[in-house]
């Protein structure tokens, strides 16, 4: 088995999916907690491993890999990068307003009704592609908001978090902000959003007179890879650690949905 295992990872294609989940960032059993949960389509469980393995055929793919005629390899929504697998999933500038938003949105909506239900109260779970969010949901105790524009005394550049998470009794915020980057990308995006919202986290907690605000990212890979901080995350929002096989789901079917969109007939392994 050692032997096979050693055989995929050499390879120079199929190889990296096996090397971006033994990084030392990424859990990889957990990155592969979507293939144990059983819970997707045995074709959509196909699709995925071939994104994942990279023999999906884009048209570098079909130059390069399959050697076909393809004279323009540029990808066909943008027309200035080569169109390899990277680029559809997490590369490519108009993809950014719709698909990987609505994939965005997604893993938004699953982790806003956990802590609605973990700090507000809130009764029953809806599938979070019925599920629209409220802006504001607040008790006596706790207050969430949701892709909400944060007032400042002075100009803050980035003030419009994702989730927000106030703990009034504890005098603790929390600007949860969510991302689906390339494996590749997961550890600069980390420190991305924390640097991105330090300014507004420092307005915050002298308007709002809190005793301690955080700044929590939510990472999750693209193509289904969980980075160890993400524990960390999620034990800070004291929500359940198999949460994220929730959010490992929906950001894999999104993914999944762009790539057939943009490729439509073609999205056949090949």
């Amino acid at each position: 088995m050692q032997d096979l295992v050693c055989q995929w990872k050499a390879k120079p294609l199929h190889g990296r999916y096996k090397s971006r989940i033994e990084d030392n960032a990424i859990d990889t059993k957990a990155s592969q907690g979507w293939l144990q949960s059983g819970n997707l389509f045995l074709e959509t469980e196909g699709f995925i491993a071939s994104i994942q393995d990279q023999v999906v055929p884009t048209k570098l793919y079909r130059k390069r890999i399959t050697h076909e005629n393809v004279e323009d390899t540029r990808c066909r929504i943008c027309g200035e990068k080569d169109e390899h697998i990277d680029h559809i999933v997490a590369g490519c500038s108009p993809l950014a307003p719709k698909q990987y938003l609505e994939r965005h949105n997604d893993v938004a909506k699953i982790l806003y009704q956990a802590l609605a239900k973990k700090h507000l109260g809130e009764t029953g779970t809806q599938p979070y592609y019925k599920y629209t969010p409220p802006p504001v949901i607040e008790t006596e105790t706790s207050r969430l908001y949701w892709n909400r524009k944060i007032i400042t005394d002075r100009p803050i550049p980035n003030n419009i978090p994702d989730i927000v998470l106030t703990l009034k009794e504890e005098r603790t915020t929390f600007i949860i902000d969510i991302a689906e980057p390339l494996p590749t990308n997961i550890q600069t995006t980390h420190a991305e959003k924390i640097n991105k919202y330090l300014p507004l986290s420092d307005e915050i907690k002298r308007m709002w007179e809190m005793g301690n605000v955080s700044v929590i990212p939510v990472i999750i890979g693209a193509t289904g890879e969980i980075p160890r901080k993400l524990h960390k995350s999620l034990e800070k929002l004291q929500l359940h650690p198999k949460i994220y096989l929730q959010l490992q789901k929906a950001a894999l079917l999104g993914t999944c949905r762009t790539v057939r969109r943009v490729l439509g007939d073609e999205n056949r392994i090949r």
